[in-house]
């Protein structure tokens, strides 16, 4: 993108093949994930807090082989099939090749295809930092899910399921069913009220809007926690009205992190669903779907040259 604006601002550039600095590795992409704030960088809705420069290339999600390696770098060897997301300043995965810190990158998972692996990183790592991190959840504890059919949310309810929590999500009419082959308590939110279905839960954990959160504080029990992975919450005072606790954060890229991932996907715990592929031509194509909000799991992007 060399400006901010709409799906007509997305386009294909040639460009040379980035070289490695100290610290750093070149990764020859797989598979590119897409995630919502791809789209919304692209709207520049993040421009005030995140000064990107133009033209920028989008993507914060991938997995790949290491072609090259910068000075000092201990933990890769080319040939090394990897996994990770750069900062945002950065980003850079909707391409062929990209350059990224050692810190950014782990070993990827060895249970699945390579290309798969490009769906979990920032997913997975927002679903465990929400639950376990924020949400300090533990085995017993009930927790209300809203929006478990997408990247984040079922990367959640899986979590959640493998850490022994009973786990109730929402999702459209469609994905009951999937929602329940993850071990779910499935709420259709087009049909059902959530407080309807499910009180006096320890934890909910929002990955849809601050308008979804305040319509399901009432499941959530007095002194419980709502977690956001939204950038936003509800006034202080709704919560205070509902005597509990909220939380908003982000993510930062960590190696450290995605290495305990990748052992917990390959005790398989976690698996993602890949709702459908695009070539790296089609990448407008791909954020128009992800901006719909009706995917059912992860969309991925990749490379037409492999």
């Amino acid at each position: 993108m060399h400006r901010y604006g709409g799906n007509e601002v997305v386009v294909i550039d040639e460009l040379d093949c980035p070289l490695v600095g100290p610290g750093e590795v070149l990764v020859r992409v797989e598979a590119a994930g897409v995630n919502p704030v791809d789209w919304k960088i692209r709207e520049g809705y993040m421009s005030k807090f995140l000064p990107i420069q133009l033209p920028y290339t989008l993507g914060c999600d991938l997995s790949g082989t290491v072609e090259a390696i910068g000075e000092g770098v201990q933990r890769f060897r080319v040939g090394d099939a990897v996994y990770g997301y750069p900062q945002l300043i950065r980003s850079g995965a909707f391409a062929e090749a990209v350059v990224m810190l050692e810190s950014e990158l782990a070993l990827a998972p060895t249970s699945m295809p390579l290309f798969e692996a490009a769906a979990l990183p920032v997913a997975v790592n927002t679903a465990y930092d929400g639950l376990f991190l924020h949400g300090s959840l533990e085995a017993g504890m009930r927790v209300l899910i809203l929006g478990g059919s997408g990247g984040v949310g079922s990367a959640a309810v899986q979590l959640a399921k493998w850490a022994g929590a009973e786990v109730f999500a929402t999702a459209s009419a469609r994905n009951q069913d999937w929602l329940r082959s993850m071990g779910a308590i499935a709420i259709d939110y087009g049909l059902q009220s959530t407080p309807d279905v499910v009180q006096d839960v320890d934890l909910i954990f929002d990955t849809v809007s601050v308008e979804s959160s305040e319509a399901a504080l009432p499941s959530l029990k007095r002194g419980g926690l709502l977690v956001s992975s939204t950038y936003a919450l509800p006034a202080k005072a709704v919560l205070e009205q509902y005597g509990v606790r909220a939380v908003m954060y982000g993510i930062q890229p960590s190696g450290e992190r995605l290495s305990h991932i990748a052992s917990i996907v390959d005790q398989g715990a976690v698996r993602m669903t890949i709702d459908r592929v695009y070539p790296l031509e089609e990448t407008a194509q791909a954020l128009a779907a992800s901006q719909a909000g009706r995917t059912r799991g992860k969309l991925l992007i990749k490379p037409f040259s492999n």
